[in-house]
């Protein structure tokens, strides 16, 4: 028995110390990474397709093995390994393959929303996203761009710099909580919502994957989570320059360099970019703009291949963000310069709503990030560290009553601090049924947060001083997660993760003088089945649990508690991904269903002044999504997508009780949950040809729309907008390393609003909107060298 067990044991070590793990880059002429290139094995059908920065890993069975190399448009070379552990290939232009006509769409874009590189139309799960040539022709600045081409997906922003409102498949984000999708840049889990508003440029990809997604990326990913990767650095120089200029005094500047330190060994990327915007939206009262920003962003990068196995990277990056804040719009006719007492109509138009704050709001947020990764190939396998900090500070200071009247004013400061440390280990053989990645994450989250204001003027005639908020809260997370697919069949592929979080959470309070504690621990699993109908259909279904945690109010109110609980999202989904018509036609779809325990939902007590967040006790989604995309010719596409979700308050539960005098929202049972769009649409156009031998034509038009949208409980209609639509658009054109665009949003100057607070429920005398932004237009100007 013992000699068996020995010869399996070498026969095991011989077979794989015979194979050899091959890395590498694959970029243009240019030095410009080719996504989704196809590296394959000759003789075998084992093969890999680089990612969005055109990196790539692949397995093979000898020093002798052929690697072939091929991308639409381009030659296909052939390269013998020859012992080597890295090959780096430059591809030449195909002047017979770019008559072709072929849709690169869904089905060229490589994700990496499992955490392993892949094009998401083999991708079991409900993914969007776009690559660098994607996010370019789309105009893609931000993640509200972004969303405008997601089903189910909206974002808004309000109150001030920092302040978002995200929600996906009927689960939306509370006031001032945590978002319902985890966000991640480069790898690294970013905790702190407001750094959604961000500016996003310089990037290789973009993409947003439903459906509870804990088991990958943890804690409040409850309904998806969104990947962002920037450009890495290059080997081969390179710069870029823009300048542009738009409505409102739109000024943009930006500059990024790339290229090696040493060569074929260390590299760098610097990027920076400057916007300053005077703002289109009035104060009547005070005669000035208050939508207002200034953003500067600065990023540096460092890569250095320390050995063909090992290598180590550093990122940092500094933001500085001043805006406009608290420019609310009131209801026009029941102001008389004292008191209104009036009702917004909830869908504005010209001269319905005003802005009419006697004080001019402003607001900041300053970010600094920077993140260490270490990798170590060791053939099969590699190991992979992660260590990023994080350090968010933002204020806010304006009205609180958003009238002409003196007395109620608000301000804010909150800093974040966040330390992240992630060890994962990867499978990375290629020749093998079963693919796999475990390890383990810790966080520690701080939060400082002090609330202030005025109420009037007392008998001295200085401001009446009061605070209604002054706390630390502090999270510690350590986790542990694997997940793995195995190939059953050559067809069909079952897939299993976890993720077990340990979570304690405690808060000093200053104001009311108090401690709390608590801990939770939550199992977040998730299964998957995917069929693969032919090479150009998959069929798949999963089931996955979501996690966001709960937390402590500033205090307890007749609205909310002390504390609020942890919310836990149970989600089942069937889906299927479609390639037909020669390549050309791309139509996706899935259907989801949802229980969610604890959802959590914001409310003001104006009465008493003080902010927080209380739970409904069961609630339900159901909903669909459909994306299509078609190449009608060479030069012409269009694409289209929708997205449902009825999200229904079930029990609503009881909640509050400070004074002994408690709110029941079980009235609200069998009403839509607030701040959820019932549908949304989009439709697009896009076109790509050469107008002559040295000039390239780009046009993107789209038209997005949202659904009715309930923005309380009660869903009364005096608290309900209506669908509306936004239409954007850009051209381009580019005369070899120049490039023109042109580009324009909300072209039909559609008046909306992103939020709307009913005064009847928080002890307003009246209903209160944020608007959304008015036409916007301008162009830029760019050269690489």
């Amino acid at each position: 028995m013992k000699q068996r067990i020995l010869l399996i044991f070498l026969f095991v070590t011989t077979l794989t110390f015979s194979q050899v793990a091959i890395t590498g880059n694959v970029t243009d002429a240019l030095g410009e990474p080719l996504p989704g290139a196809n590296i394959l094995e000759k003789g075998t059908f084992t093969g890999v397709v680089s990612d969005f920065n055109g990196n790539y890993e692949i397995t093979v069975s000898s020093d002798n093995t052929i690697l072939v190399f091929s991308y639409l448009g381009y030659e296909t070379q052939e390269v013998t390994v020859s012992g080597s552990a890295r090959i780096d290939i430059e591809l030449k232009e195909s002047q017979e393959s770019l008559g072709e006509v072929s849709i690169k769409g869904f089905a060229g874009v490589i994700g990496k929303s499992r955490k392993r590189t892949e094009s998401i139309q083999t991708t079991p799960e409900s993914v969007t996203a776009l690559n660098s040539e994607g996010i370019e022709k789309a105009g893609v600045t931000d993640i509200s761009s972004f969303s405008a081409l997601v089903p189910n997906l909206k974002f808004n922003s309000a109150q001030a710099v920092g302040l978002n409102f995200i929600t996906v498949r009927g689960i939306p984000q509370v006031r001032g909580g945590d978002a319902p999708l985890a966000f991640v840049i480069d790898g690294v889990t970013i905790p702190d919502p407001s750094l959604l508003s961000q500016e996003l440029y310089d990037l290789a990809l973009v993409e947003v994957v439903k459906g509870p997604q804990g088991a990958l990326y943890g804690k409040n990913a409850i309904g998806g989570a969104i990947n962002i990767y920037t450009k890495e650095p290059t080997n081969k120089m390179s710069n870029k320059i823009t300048l542009g200029v738009g409505n409102g005094g739109n000024l943009q500047g930006q500059f990024v360099s790339s290229g090696a330190i040493s060569k074929d060994k260390v590299f760098y990327r610097f990027s920076t970019q400057y916007k300053t915007f005077d703002g289109l939206l009035t104060n009547e009262f005070l005669d000035k703009k208050v939508d207002f920003s200034e953003d500067f962003n600065i990023r540096g990068q460092v890569k250095a291949r320390l050995s063909d196995k090992f290598t180590i990277s550093g990122a940092f990056q500094h933001f500085n963000i001043d805006g406009g804040a608290t420019y609310y719009s009131v209801n026009p006719t029941g102001f008389d310069g004292q008191f209104p007492g009036g009702v917004l109509d909830p869908n504005p138009t010209d001269g319905n709503n005003v802005i009419v704050a006697n004080i001019l709001g402003r607001s900041d947020m300053k970010n600094n990030y920077g993140n260490f990764k270490m990798d170590y190939n060791l053939g099969t396998v590699k190991i992979q560290s992660i260590t990023s900090f994080n350090r968010v500070e933002r204020s806010t200071n304006g009205d609180l009553d958003f009238l002409s009247l003196d007395g109620l004013t608000q301000g804010e400061e909150i800093t974040t601090k966040t330390f992240n440390q992630e060890l994962r280990i990867n499978n990375t053989n290629t020749d093998t049924k079963f693919d796999w990645s475990l390890g383990g994450f810790y966080q520690n989250i701080k939060k400082d947060v002090y609330q202030n204001g005025t109420t009037g003027v007392d008998f001295d005639g200085a401001p009446d001083f009061y605070d209604t908020a002054d706390y630390v809260n502090e999270t510690k997370t350590i986790a542990l997660f694997g997940f793995g697919d195995y190939q059953l069949t050559s067809k069909l592929t079952v897939s299993a993760g976890f993720r077990y979080d340990i979570d304690n959470f405690t808060q000093e309070d200053f104001l009311f003088v108090t401690n709390s504690d608590r801990d939770n621990n939550e199992f977040q699993p998730k299964v998957s089945l995917s069929y693969q109908v032919s090479k150009k259909a998959l069929l798949y279904a999963n089931y996955g649990r979501g996690y966001r945690n709960g937390g402590f109010n500033a205090g307890a109110t007749d609205f909310f508690d002390k504390s609020f609980d942890d919310e836990i999202s149970d989600n089942y989904e069937v889906g299927f991904k479609t390639t037909t018509w020669n390549d050309r036609l791309i139509f996706n779809g899935s259907v989801f269903s949802s229980r969610i325990r604890n959802q959590q939902q914001y409310i003001l007590d104006l009465t008493t002044f003080i902010a927080g967040v209380y739970n409904y006790d069961e609630t339900k989604v159901f909903g669909f999504e459909l994306e299509s995309r078609a190449r009608l010719s060479k030069y012409f596409d269009v694409f289209a997508n929708f997205g449902l979700a009825d999200a229904e308050i079930l029990e609503g539960g009881t909640t509050g009780g400070a004074d002994g005098t408690t709110t029941n929202n079980s009235n609200y049972n069998g009403n839509k949950v607030p701040f959820v769009p019932v549908s949304t649409f989009s439709i697009g156009l896009e076109s790509s040809f050469n107008l002559t031998d040295s000039v390239k034509f780009n046009g993107f038009l789209n038209l997005d729309t949202t659904g009715k949208t309930y923005y309380h409980e009660s869903n009364l209609d005096i608290h309900t907008t209506d669908a509306y639509s936004l239409l954007d658009a850009r051209i381009a054109f580019t005369y070899k390393n120049w490039k023109l665009d042109i580009w324009g949003r909300n072209l039909t100057d559609k008046q909306y609003y992103q939020e709307f607070s009913p005064g009847k429920f928080v002890g307003s005398p009246d209903d209160v909107a944020w608007r959304g932004q008015p036409l916007t237009i301008g162009t830029s100007i760019s050269v690489k060298f």
